[in-house]
């Protein structure tokens, strides 16, 4: 077997095998480019922070930033975010709020 009018294939089970290897080494590294970029490309998380005033509570904070998801699902992530362990917030303080 001739290839391109410059080569001779001359073991045929030879040049088969080298074909396999070479498609199966390029497919592996497409596999794993693609697989590297879905990595990178994860969202990074994003928050608003929002400065606490007199009489707000992590209730009325979170029924700002409610987008059809339940309220207290959005206290809960508010309070993880922020270290909170008692729902106590204070005038002044500054809270982080995750944004999805």
């Amino acid at each position: 077997m001739i290839i391109m009018n410059k080569y001779k294939v001359n073991n045929m089970k030879k040049f088969k095998r080298f074909m396999f290897i070479t498609i199966l080494l390029i497919s592996i590294l497409a596999f794993t480019f693609i697989m590297t970029l879905n990595a990178y490309s994860k969202d990074i998380p994003q928050f608003d922070y929002v400065n606490v005033k007199e009489g707000d509570t992590l209730w009325s904070i979170a029924s700002l930033y409610t987008d059809n998801r339940e309220i207290r699902e959005i206290i809960y992530e508010i309070s993880i975010v922020n270290d909170i362990h008692n729902a106590s917030i204070y005038p002044g303080d500054i809270i982080k709020i995750p944004l999805h």
